[in-house]
């Protein structure tokens, strides 16, 4: 019996780009487990974009269909044509995305929860992601009776631009906003422009501004100082199941009319968000304290003696400014350590790990973990990737 040929799928997308490679790795994941599929790219630059594909006569296509000349060399193949991409309303082919309106919303809920009260989005002007990220950051926002400042700007895709196009702009609008607050942007690059913008006009970020992007593109999250926060769009996930449905379209099996919409993968915390909005210099110093002492088993009656205020008044401006009482603060600060050292130090033991982070021991480890992540400490630590 002859070997059935592969069939030959065009990814037009830039795998260069830290998400788009794990969407890739999705895609190329279900191809291995399910497909006899080769895959055609771009040999030189890591970039087929969907305007080379004029006159390709292949099986599918997997594309991040971002212009009206995508589109229009698209609709010529004569293959089905599955798209990634969020820069317009309309998907016009069957369509795989993240939920970006949950994506501005747990941006909202990580700044909320830092005591920002002032907020700004740095967005995209007419493309579409943009606005649902920025929908839900503002919602989340608008529900608690907090404003937003908004800068949109053009999009430069498929466009030569200096590296300072927008900058002018972009720096103006930082100088509208009062110091401490909080700002996300439309994807990382853009949120890189704002780390760098803060320094050019006396800016300092964390302290006077915290910066939140989405993709976690780790080359652009790393290389900014201080690093980007990020949060992840489940990009394996969604090339998992652009790859499935691509699949089906090859096989002329039924497909919901309605597009992929994948939940959204973690929230990365980096040290662009690693602060605290906080007006009062009395709970600022209070704050300061936590920070400084939290990994030493002391309690709110130690903070309260390190402070001129008294217990409830520390309670009151705690509860009416970041959300949370003296003592979930405490463990909020616990936890997120316990939680970096059993991911980046697995070698340490639960006990030192709860030792270094001031619980009484594992035991109180374990119960705050349980409280806060729905796991022991044990079971996180199952959970962490190798």
């Amino acid at each position: 019996m002859s070997r059935r040929a592969p069939l030959e799928i065009a990814l037009a997308i830039n795998v260069g780009i830290t998400h788009l490679e794990r969407v890739v790795r999705g895609i190329r994941d279900y191809a291995e487990r399910h497909t006899n599929w080769r895959f055609l790219i771009s040999p030189e630059t890591h970039y087929l974009p969907p305007t080379a594909l004029e006159g390709w006569d292949g099986d599918g296509v997997i594309c991040l269909a971002n212009s009206a000349e995508d589109i229009r060399v698209l609709r010529s193949l004569k293959c089905p044509v599955v798209n990634l991409s969020g820069a317009a309303e309309d998907p016009v082919f069957p369509r795989v995305r993240p939920d970006y309106q949950r994506i501005g919303q747990m941006a909202a809920w990580h700044l909320l929860d830092r005591g920002y009260r002032r907020f700004g989005f740095y967005g995209v002007t007419d493309v579409w992601y943009s606005s649902c990220y920025e929908s839900g950051f503002r919602n989340e926002l608008e529900a608690r009776g907090l404003d937003c400042s908004v800068l949109h700007v053009p999009a430069t895709f498929g466009q030569k631009t200096r590296w300072d196009t927008g900058q002018g702009e972009l720096e103006l609008w930082l100088g509208t906003l009062k110091p401490p607050f909080a700002v996300m942007a439309a994807h990382d690059p853009r949120a890189a422009m704002v780390i760098r913008a803060c320094e050019r006009v006396g800016l300092r970020v964390p302290e006077d501004i915290a910066v939140i992007g989405v993709n976690n593109d780790t080359t652009a999250c790393e290389s900014c100082r201080p690093p980007l926060t990020s949060i992840e769009r489940n990009d394996t996930e969604i090339g998992t199941q652009a790859a499935r449905l691509l699949d089906r379209l090859i096989q002329n099996k039924p497909i919901p009319p309605e597009e992929r919409i994948v939940e959204p993968g973690a929230l990365r915390e980096r040290s662009s968000t690693d602060s605290l909005a906080v007006d009062h210099p009395d709970l600022l110093t209070a704050v300061e304290w936590v920070r400084e002492n939290y990994r030493e088993p002391v309690g709110v009656s130690d903070m309260v003696d390190s402070n001129s205020r008294s217990r409830r008044w520390l309670e009151d401006a705690f509860l009416e400014q970041l959300g949370c009482t003296p003592r979930s603060f405490i463990f909020r600060l616990r936890i997120r350590e316990a939680k970096r050292l059993l991911t980046e130090e697995p070698d340490l033991t639960p006990g030192d790990v709860a030792k270094r982070c001031g619980y009484s021991g594992t035991r109180q480890m374990n119960a705050h973990f349980r409280t806060e992540l729905g796991v022991a400490a044990k079971d996180f630590i199952k959970e962490v990737p190798r």
